[in-house]
């Protein structure tokens, strides 16, 4: 080992061995040959003593400095002994070899602050706003492995060597991580499970590098409606409007998924995890693109507004964001809110039928609203409803 880090010990290395195989086997010595290529030159790095003063923040003579050098087998200024030729190569090498023996006397200073700049980039800000909003709402953060076993796409990128057969495919999904997370929680008992994962996701493409994106999941224990309040909270912390679509996903229940813009929400199909389980899975990248910034408010309105519940019967199939959507064509601005807070099926109001029952608002920004204006903007409603969906006015 020395002579591999320095030649120039081969001949004294050579001499030690042949000493202890004369004494100790027996042998007798017969002569050498030492054979050998042109051994490396001693190397003087240029080095300044106040440079090195400079560095550690200290005084420390010169002469002190060439002492301390010396004796570590330097010669002058600093030529470089032949057993540390590999690791000292530049000047604050041989100041870093003076240095290690003042370390107790450096003082302890921060660097001066001349110029500062930087600023979040938008997804940073997006990011730290969802996070704020799920603390707040209860769910805590967690981390989980990039690398999965198996992905539901088959097109997933799988890597060569992986070190295990559990850490082999970059994942396209971030929700089933938080899946297996959550249930192996509920294994151990725990009860109160709402977890959340900020990560990458890597979708395949032609080139050589996958396509990333930004994924935000949440689970937590309870159904779709769980599910859709914090989708609706994580909206309203960024300003995004989220219309809601029914849709079809195979992680999530039939007849229990929701889709806005950003991604996909509902609850778990039972088969996936035992028991009732709200989810979300969402595209940050897409929530920062529609986050409205800067916002802008309206004035308060200072005129009272006239609230009614309306309730509904339409085919199953008609969606209540549908009917608001028309609703608001129809009336208005004075059309301030409409919100479902009922669904009734059974009854009287037929199979293949539902009843939809709606909290609505009418406020004007320049008068107060009579009866009989209430009135006419709940008829225009009624009609667009009727002449579009098909729908009845339960009651009226």
């Amino acid at each position: 080992m020395l002579t591999a880090s320095n030649p120039h010990l081969a001949e004294h290395a050579a001499r030690l061995a042949t000493e202890l195989i004369v004494g100790l086997a027996g042998a007798r010595w017969t002569g050498h040959a030492d054979v050998h290529g042109e051994l490396p030159r001693p190397v003087e790095v240029p080095f300044r003593p106040e440079r090195a003063n400079e560095v550690m923040g200290l005084d420390v003579a010169a002469d002190e400095q060439l002492a301390l050098l010396n004796r570590l087998g330097f010669e002058g200024s600093a030529v470089v002994p032949t057993w540390r030729l590999r690791d000292v190569t530049r000047e604050i090498d041989v100041v870093e070899e003076v240095a290690r023996f003042h370390l107790p006397e450096v003082p302890f200073t921060l660097p001066l602050r001349r110029d500062m700049q930087g600023l979040l980039t938008r997804l940073q800000q997006v990011r730290r706003r969802v996070e704020d909003a799920l603390v707040g709402l209860g769910f805590a953060e967690t981390y989980t492995p990039s690398l999965v076993e198996l992905d539901a796409d088959d097109h997933a990128l799988r890597l060569p060597e992986p070190i295990s057969q559990e850490l082999a495919v970059l994942r396209t999904r971030l929700l089933p991580s938080l899946v297996r997370a959550a249930g192996h929680n509920a294994d151990l008992g725990a009860e109160q499970i709402a977890l959340f994962e900020i990560a990458r996701v890597y979708f395949p493409r032609a080139e050589e590098l996958p396509d990333e994106h930004v994924i935000v999941a949440g689970i937590c224990r309870g159904g779709f409606f769980r599910a859709k309040g914090a989708v609706a909270a994580l909206c309203g912390a960024l300003h995004v409007p989220a219309h809601y679509e029914r849709a079809d996903d195979p992680l999530f229940h039939p007849g229990k998924t929701a889709r806005i813009s950003a991604g996909v929400l509902g609850e778990l199909h039972p088969t996936v995890l035992e028991g009732e389980w709200a989810a979300f899975e969402l595209d940050l990248g897409l929530l920062a693109a529609e986050s409205r910034e800067p916002i802008a408010y309206d004035e308060v309105i200072a005129f009272p507004a006239v609230r009614q519940d309306l309730a509904f019967v339409v085919p199953e199939e008609v969606e209540a964001e549908a009917l608001v959507a028309a609703a608001r064509e129809a009336a208005g601005p004075e059309l301030r809110e409409m919100r479902a807070f009922d669904v009734f099926r059974g009854g009287q109001v037929g199979s293949g039928r539902k009843s939809i029952a709606f909290g609505v608002v009418f406020q004007s920004t320049e008068r107060t609203l009579t009866d009989e204006d209430a009135a006419a903007l709940r008829a225009r409603i009624v009609g667009v409803l009727a002449q579009q969906f098909g729908a009845e006015l339960r009651g009226g």
